[in-house]
């Protein structure tokens, strides 16, 4: 499995531990003892205490720390931060990615935690990015049910329905209903498309982030879509009830998919579109 390792010295176990589940896959270590096997490591997170980074500290971590690896230092609120920033970005050089205090507060930590992580995701995609767009559009293009996640303020929404695979954007017919009071304030959504958990060798799990919009009725892209779906739009507009066009306009897409690793690269692949 590939994870990010995170390191931490006693006073910033709690910390670290919070980080690890915002930076997943992770698993944490004390710095007085490093896993010995680096092997399926993206990156190394250090966290702890100014106080304990001391100049001999910094380049024992930097012979620790394999040297294609990149390294985020995050340091606890004290006194002295900016000092040891310094002192890493001479001990790693160009692989220190992130030099920053931990952020105060739950809303500041997970946004930097999930930004991180993103950064690193994007960075160790091994799949070469052609490769995974045609991976991730035959997977899309294979199924046809998805999760439409939806929210605004404290409201959130997860929606089962249907969706075509068209021009590299996903289009969902709907009658409606409480997601598109989500989708009127506020655009950006979440789709998953999986299968059922079979066995390792048969993994699939797409999660997909991006913007939606309403397709109107009277426009061709959306007599385009009926036709592609095999609906007459005559039908359609006999129907009881409207049906609405969503479409959602991919920007980054999560896979998990036993077909890259068949292919001999990491099961866990990152695209932006």
């Amino acid at each position: 499995m590939v994870r990010t390792l995170v390191l931490h010295d006693r006073e910033a176990a709690g910390t670290a531990g919070l980080l690890a589940q915002l930076l997943g896959p992770a698993m944490t270590a004390p710095l007085a003892s490093p896993p010995g096997d680096w092997s399926d490591a993206i990156a190394c997170v250090l966290v702890m205490a100014p106080a304990g980074l001391t100049s001999a500290g910094l380049d024992r971590l930097a012979r620790t720390v394999p040297s294609y690896l990149p390294v985020a230092l995050w340091l606890l609120p004290a006194s002295g931060a900016e000092e040891r920033f310094r002192a890493a970005g001479e001990a790693f050089g160009d692989r220190l990615v992130l030099a920053a205090t931990v952020p105060a507060g739950p809303e500041a930590l997970a946004a930097a935690g999930v930004a991180l992580r993103r950064r690193l995701l994007r960075g160790a995609s091994e799949m070469p990015e052609a490769e995974i767009r045609t991976l991730v559009l035959e997977e899309l293009g294979a199924r046809n049910t998805c999760t439409l996640c939806t929210g605004h303020a404290d409201e959130v929404r997860a929606t089962p329905i249907e969706y075509l695979l068209l021009d590299d954007r996903l289009y969902l017919l709907s009658e409606g209903g409480e997601k598109f009071a989500h989708l009127l304030l506020n655009p950006c959504v979440s789709v998953a498309v999986y299968d059922p958990y079979v066995s390792m060798s048969t993994l699939f799990g797409l999660q997909l982030t991006g913007r939606a919009t309403v397709v109107p009725a009277s426009s061709g892209e959306y007599g385009r879509v009926l036709g592609a779906k095999g609906l007459r739009e005559e039908r359609v507009s006999a129907l009881p009830v409207l049906m609405h066009l969503i479409r959602v306009e991919p920007e980054e897409v999560e896979l998990i998919s036993s077909a890259a690793r068949q292919r001999g690269y990491a099961a866990r692949q990152r695209l932006r579109f």
